[in-house]
């Protein structure tokens, strides 16, 4: 009984972490390689303020790089959390799959911002 307590807990963390990408994605992190007219001025407002506020230089000054993982999330990895969530829903057989190919694509992609952050490229 402890251990399916524990899987439904794990589960309910994962519902809420894929909920907020499957919103997070879309209105925040597509203003990095879309067009800004294609989003209301509130939330064009509150991506510059967290980039100014917290000197976030990724989101101010948009590298190509970074432009490019933000492709890879919006094509790739949001439409796996959605996958997620109707998986979490459904108790679906290969969420454990979704959610490995989910986890390998966000590490790869965070190799390479964490190598941005700590200046890995700056002797190179």
């Amino acid at each position: 009984m402890g251990t399916s307590v524990f899987l439904k807990l794990i589960d309910f963390i994962l519902f809420v972490f894929f909920m907020v990408i499957a919103v997070a994605a879309p209105l925040i992190d597509a203003q990095t390689c879309l067009p800004l007219t294609f989003f209301p001025d509130f939330l064009i407002n509150l991506k510059r303020w967290y980039g100014h506020h917290y000197g976030d230089y990724l989101i101010i000054e948009k590298p190509h790089f970074f432009v490019g993982l933000v492709w890879l999330e919006l094509l790739f990895q949001w439409p796996l959390s959605l996958l997620n969530l109707y998986a979490i829903l459904a108790s679906k057989s290969w969420f454990n799959t979704t959610c490995l190919i989910y986890g390998a694509s966000v590490l790869t992609s965070m190799v390479a911002i964490l190598a941005e952050l700590l200046g890995f490229w700056q002797g190179i």
